[in-house]
């Protein structure tokens, strides 16, 4: 919970929260091209060791990079929607708390 603004109000640092949520979302959005190099260079080494156990092994370890990523990546999403709901949720709080200390 926050504490008390200027003038008795209440507030939350929605900025911050947002700046927090943006980038969860960059991150998120990044992490398909951040690996698209070692793609490149996975598939690249695999075909030169075609018929090799070793090429066979990149395929694999790269299927299981993707895996991770796109684990990581809705992970990423869930964490983004998280950190917004937390903020409208600070934000309802925080305004039933100044309703309810308002003279009546």
């Amino acid at each position: 919970m926050s504490t008390p603004a200027g003038g008795g109000q209440f507030s939350v640092h929605t900025q911050a929260m947002g700046g927090a949520q943006s980038a969860l979302n960059g991150m998120a959005l990044d992490s398909k091209n951040i690996g698209a190099l070692a793609d490149e260079s996975t598939n690249s080494a695999a075909a030169a060791h075609k018929g090799w156990e070793t090429a066979g092994a990149l395929r694999a370890a790269l299927t299981e990079w993707h895996e991770q990523v796109d684990q990581l990546t809705a992970r990423l999403h869930q964490n983004s929607a998280a950190m917004q709901q937390t903020t409208l949720n600070y934000h309802n709080t925080n305004q039933s708390i100044a309703d309810s200390m308002k003279v009546r």
